[in-house]
């Protein structure tokens, strides 16, 4: 049995197989999702969904099910949930094994047929293959395929309508469709000589279980244009596609065999990780940019910036890391709308952790120089929504919008309201002012000193005036003209866990222990430690009651990181052992929730069950990065 290969009796348990979900990616946008059994149970799960150039997200399969006919009678291999909670066909009791090396699997048994059916996506291309082997057959069989089509936004749903274009035309091996005229055509090819026959169909009523729990509409009807028949014998295989554009049918086979050759395979708690970065790439129309996490997320700044290095880093690929980074700059630059202080500041951070993984300051100046000097020149003007106040700390006005990364909003205001003095902020503008003037005395570049000035020493000799808390010993979560906030939040930990620190060692270490001992799990940090009053222990409810508990408890494993630059700026590889163990803690969550990946967020609560996006950016890029600490950290 392989690392992440699943046992029948796993697969027959319905309530354990629908929670544990399988994404892949093509590394340009398109995406595949749904249950290791199959059945779908959120409005995202599809077999293909396909990016728009406006950047919108699309499902054109929903899904495909098999019939296996031998001897005059059908077992179908489908599952699906209709209203009122009851699921038809029974499909999954003849999956006798779920495996997901060198391609994800499902083995079925039914009859006299062993069958088995991996499916992939193409790399770079907008294109499922699903390879169906016959492992056994005792005598005449055929496999139908009939193919669900739902050609809608990823956020709607399909209802049975007048304006549904179901023609089929013949191809090759196949047919082509397009329900929509805003749509693409969808090819279904097969690598064998198969029969098509037309039985245009709606199935209605077809209900998402994870979609009702999270306060949403849950139930669509779904097209079926009629049905492929594919007579085969024992040790036979065929290749199924659906995408785009139409393709060769002799070469699918060799089109899957080179997909699976290129695959990192899964066997081990790191593969999987790498496996999992590599499904977040979207490159296409000249840009390298990232998948903020599957299956509702599209790029998004914050998500980038935190997850580039160790998304990239981690197998060195440093030209990946400045395509995505020039990507990601541009996309900045002309969003000036989108401007926050926190991103550039997390930008600069990511070119500092690109220098202390690979020692090259000489690049990082030479490209992003010129990015440096306006970002300062906007900082220094009056054009933006904080102000830099005579103690060179950045002081935040009061406003309903949120002024960090704790962002969610209810009714046009910030559910958690911080301004005024933010010490994340203040931490990451040290830093970034601290580097700047490193790599520009290192590379002798001499107008920064002077844009700078004394900054960064003004900082250094206010920074724990403000924000010291002598009663519990730690920082306070921000500080305005009137308020000090003592709420025990993890934002405090990035004084500690960037490469220039405003704190002096003895409060590190006092902020560490704190934030250890309030908010460390072994998922990662909670957003809040559970003594508050306003602590949730338990995201859950509809979408109002999730984005109140986002910020109030749930845990965010992408601020492990953080906490494991911290630990390692105080005690070096004297205590290594407390990183690995944040790390190796994570290993088991490669089979909760999406198989092989790292989930957004962790319910704050034992026994801290995963919540919100299934593959979540900045969840599994940091864990890479922390493997690369400790790797990095052990060779000193």
């Amino acid at each position: 049995m392989s690392y992440l290969d699943i046992e029948q009796n796993d697969l027959v348990n319905l309530e354990k197989a629908l929670s544990v979900e399988l994404i892949r990616s093509n590394r340009a946008g398109a995406y595949a999702m749904t249950t290791v059994v199959g059945c779908n149970t959120r409005k995202y799960h599809c077999m293909l969904s396909v990016p728009f150039d406006d950047g919108s997200q699309h499902i054109l399969l929903s899904g495909l099910d098999e019939t296996v006919i031998q001897r005059g009678e059908s077992f179908r291999l489908g599952i699906r949930r209709y209203a009122g909670g009851f699921y038809e066909p029974l499909g999954h009791r003849y999956i006798s094994r779920f495996e997901t090396d060198p391609s994800p699997a499902r083995i079925y048994r039914v009859g006299g047929v062993i069958l088995k059916k991996e499916q992939l996506l193409a790399e770079e291309e907008d294109c499922i293959l699903v390879r169906y082997t016959i492992l056994e057959a005792h005598s005449e069989t055929t496999i139908r395929l009939q193919p669900f089509l739902a050609f809608r936004n990823i956020h709607s749903l399909m209802k049975v309508n007048m304006n549904c274009n179901t023609k089929t035309t013949p191809i090759e091996n196949g047919i082509k469709t397009c329900l929509y005229e805003e749509y693409p055509e969808l090819f279904m090819q097969l690598s064998k000589k198969c029969k098509f026959v037309t039985a245009p169909d709606w199935y209605l009523n077809i209900e998402y279980e994870r979609e009702n729990e999270r306060g949403y509409e849950d139930t669509e009807d779904l097209f079926v244009p009629g049905f492929f028949d594919v007579a085969v014998k024992k040790g036979e295989s065929f290749v199924f596609s659906a995408g785009v554009s139409e393709l060769k049918t002799a070469k699918l086979k060799e089109k899957f065999e080179k997909v699976i050759e290129s695959r990192i395979p899964r066997t081990n708690f790191e593969n999987c990780l790498i496996n999992s970065a590599q499904q977040f790439f979207n490159r296409r129309n000249s840009k390298t940019l990232v998948v903020a996490g599957f299956p509702w997320y599209g790029f998004r700044f914050r998500e980038t910036i935190i997850a580039l290095p160790g998304l990239t880093l981690f197998q060195n690929n440093t030209t990946r890391f400045f395509e995505a980074m020039d990507s990601l700059i541009d996309e900045y630059v002309h969003r000036s709308d989108c401007f926050s202080f926190d991103i550039p500041l997390l930008i600069i951070r990511a070119a500092q952790q690109y220098v202390e993984y690979t020692g090259d300051s000489k690049e990082i100046t030479r490209k992003y120089k010129d990015f440096a000097k306006a970002f300062l020149k906007k900082a220094f003007s009056k054009e933006c929504n904080f102000e830099i106040r005579d103690n060179g700390m950045i002081y935040i006005p009061q406003t309903d919008n949120p002024t960090s990364w704790m962002d969610e909003v209810e009714n046009g205001k910030s559910i958690v309201c911080r301004y005024g003095y933010l010490p994340e902020i203040n931490a990451l503008w040290y830093n970034a002012l601290m580097f700047i003037l490193q790599l520009a005395k290192e590379n002798k570049v001499t107008e920064f000193k002077k844009i700078i000035g004394d900054i960064p020493d003004k900082i250094l000799q206010n920074y724990t005036n403000v924000f010291w808390n002598e009663v519990e010993t730690d920082l306070y979560d921000f500080v305005t003209d009137t308020e000090k906030n003592a709420e025990i939040r993890p934002n405090q930990i990035f004084s500690v866990g960037t490469g220039f620190s405003p704190l002096d060692k003895d409060k590190k270490s006092k902020v560490l222990g704190k934030v250890k001992r309030h908010l460390l799990t072994e998922r990662g940090l909670r957003t809040l430690s559970p003594r508050s009053s306003m602590y949730i222990g338990i995201y859950k409810g509809d979408e109002t009651e999730r984005r109140r508990s986002v910020h109030q408890g749930t845990i965010h494993p992408w601020l492990a990181g953080v906490y494991c630059d911290a630990w390692i700026n105080i005690y070096g590889n004297e205590e290594i052992g407390e990183v690995e163990r944040v790390y190796q803690n994570f290993e088991t969550a490669m089979f909760e929730s999406g198989l092989g990946t790292v989930s957004e967020l962790y319910d704050g609560d034992p026994p801290h069950n995963s919540k919100g996006a299934v593959s979540y950016a900045p969840s599994v890029a940091e864990l890479l990065r922390i493997k690369m600490l400790i790797e990095k950290t052990k060779k000193i």
